[in-house]
Order: structure tokens, then sequence, then C-alpha cells
């Protein structure tokens, strides 16, 4: 787990909101995690996971009680997702819209990894604890689970029906508390946290699908991930340069449209990026290297569309890029990562 990872303030807002439930004053949960109060008012406010993690110490220090993180994990919608939110809603079926959770998960405002895993009577969706410290893993697992039951809802719109929901943490006393809070069985001291969903409700056809939009969500969640993802260099000019690419990956940008996009001269471009030790062609095949190499190891897309993806004209060019950047194939890259296991995406993973 990044605990430098940026993500919007949307957590924290309903953390102090549960907070207030409880009667707690909002402002001992911001105890310790460098949030202003100020920020809590504006619209676009980013802060870093350790921030957020920070304030659930504190709400649990004051108001910790079990079922705690439930009530958190209800506060959850597709809206409080944004644009992974949006992707989700457009999707065909449940069972895209959990891949698109778990390979957007850096959208997700999750603080411990996700991932999928199927049996013979459905799939998975199961959290990894282990990122976290003890003393704040019992609520966050209950966020997660609540908060995915609560979006699940709107996407069905009905209550999901999971076959099994299951915690390490161990049985609270007050087991008809907990289930005022929490309207589904738990089985607590499992070894995995996580939900079972049955294939029959997984592949029913959600009421909002639009193919289109599906599509297009992903490709822009593609590039905000890796706009995330990417460690974006400090120097002024080269940072603008890779922002511009990131947001137009699905386009080949010649060093003289984007210094247009920066209102620069291609040549006062290039002199400014050398001066910086950086090069237009170096920074560009950095992000279309790891917007590849994404799109091959998270996705079921065939060769043709992860080109046209990124711009290139056909899968040939792109492959030849591709070996170029790393010394083989893209096939034989992907390939080497399912023989090895190291990384098996988890839609090929039957």
């Amino acid at each position: 787990m990044n605990w430098r990872q940026s993500r919007p303030l949307t957590g924290v807002r309903y953390l102090l909101d549960v907070a207030r439930s409880e009667g707690v004053d909002a402002s001992a949960c911001l105890i310790g995690s460098a949030i202003a109060s100020e920020a809590l008012q504006q619209a676009n406010a980013q802060i870093e996971a350790w921030q957020e993690l920070a304030v659930i110490r504190n709400l649990i220090e004051h108001a910790g009680r079990p079922g705690l993180g439930f009530v958190a994990g209800q506060r959850y919608h597709l809206t409080s997702l944004g644009l992974l939110g949006f992707t989700m809603l457009a999707s065909r079926t449940l069972d895209e819209a959990f891949a698109a959770f778990r390979r957007y998960q850096l959208l997700a405002l999750t603080l411990c990894p996700a991932r999928i895993e199927t049996e013979r009577r459905g799939t998975w969706l199961l959290f990894d604890a282990s990122v976290l410290p003890q003393d704040a893993r019992c609520f966050v697992i209950e966020r997660g689970l609540a908060g995915c039951l609560s979006v699940s809802a709107e996407l069905l719109q009905r209550p999901a029906t999971p076959l099994a929901i299951e915690m390490t943490a161990e049985a609270p006393d007050d087991l008809a508390a907990l289930q005022r809070d929490f309207p589904y069985p738990v089985r607590f001291g499992a070894t995995r946290d996580g939900i079972l969903f049955a294939n029959t409700e997984l592949q029913l056809k959600l009421p909002q699908a639009h193919i289109s939009a599906q599509l297009e969500g992903e490709q822009l969640c593609e590039r905000l991930c890796l706009e995330i993802a990417h460690d974006l260099v400090t120097p002024p000019t080269a940072r603008q340069v890779q922002q511009v690419l990131i947001r137009d990956s699905a386009t080949l940008l010649a060093g003289r449209t984007v210094a247009e996009r920066l209102s620069l001269s291609e040549r006062t471009l290039h002199r400014r990026l050398a001066a910086e030790g950086h090069s237009f062609q170096q920074l560009n095949e950095q992000i279309k290297r790891r917007l590849a190499e994404r799109l091959l190891l998270d996705s079921p897309l065939d060769l043709g569309n992860i080109a046209q993806r990124l711009g290139y004209a056909d899968a040939a060019s792109f492959s030849r890029a591709f070996v170029r950047w790393n010394g083989c194939s893209p096939g034989h890259w992907r390939k080497q990562l399912v023989t090895a296991g190291d990384g098996l995406p988890e839609w090929r993973s039957d």
C-alpha cells in the first residue's frame, strides 16, 4: 500500500458524518491528520491515504464499537467513486462492474488491496487487510464490505443477495447490536475477508448498461490511474509534458502539438526539456510503455484494441514499439507473466 497515494476527501467526509452521528466532535477526528477544517469545504481537495487512516484511528479511539465500519460503508454510493462509479454503472453485468473495480482500484477509495477469486458457486471479492495496522483492520474491512454491498444494490436496483460474507475478525459479544447496523449473516473467525456473489447474480444484465459509455469510462479510468501511479517528474516543463501526454494517451502526439498545448514553440519546448535533463521522446515512451503494460496485464483487450487505445495505427506498429521498449513482443511479455503466475490477470485465472 502506498500511503502517500493521493485521493479525494470523500472518505474523510463520510467518517466525520459517522463521528457526528456517534456524538463525537469532528475536530477530534482530525487531530494528527494534517487536514485543515477549511479543506473539507473545498470541492476538489485532495489528501493522502495516511491522512484518511489517521482519521479512522481517531474515530475508533473516540467511538470505537463493533459494526462502526459497517455504518461508514453504507454511506458509499456509485457517485462516491466518481469516474469509476460511472464506468461501473455503464457495465453490462455485475461481473464486469467488479472487474472494473479491481482493475481501477486506485480510484476506488479503498485503503487495502482488493482482488477477485472465482470458484464453482461464484466469485469472491476479497480484501487484503495485511497492509493495515492491527487497530484499524476490522473497521476498514467492515467499511469495504458494506460499501461493496451498497454499490451493488445501486447497480442491481435492488439489494444484493451474497452467498457468503466472511471476516477474519472474531465475532463481537453483542451480535444482535451488530446486525442492526449490518443485516447480513457474517461468518467470523474465517481465513479471509470478503463477499461471495453467485454466478447467477453476477451475470444479470444491469438496467443502466451502456457499452459506449462503458468503453469511454474505461479509457478515462486508465488515464487517470496512470496519472496517479506514474511518478511525475519535478522539473516544471517535463511535468507539464507528462500531464498532456497522459490526458491524450489515445493519440500519438508530436512534440510540436504538445508545444502548442503549452503555448510554446517546439524549439523552446525541446530546449527547456534538455535543460531539465529530459527529452520529449523519453517522456512520451515512458508513458506509452507504462500504459501498454497495464493494459496487457489488467485487461482482456487484444493487441489491436490496445494499439487503438494508445494511438497506434495497428497492432504491428504497437508491437514494434513494445519490442523496442522491452526486448520482446507484447504477446510474449504477457505470456511470461501468466506462465510465471506473477501478476496473473484475474480475468484469465479460470
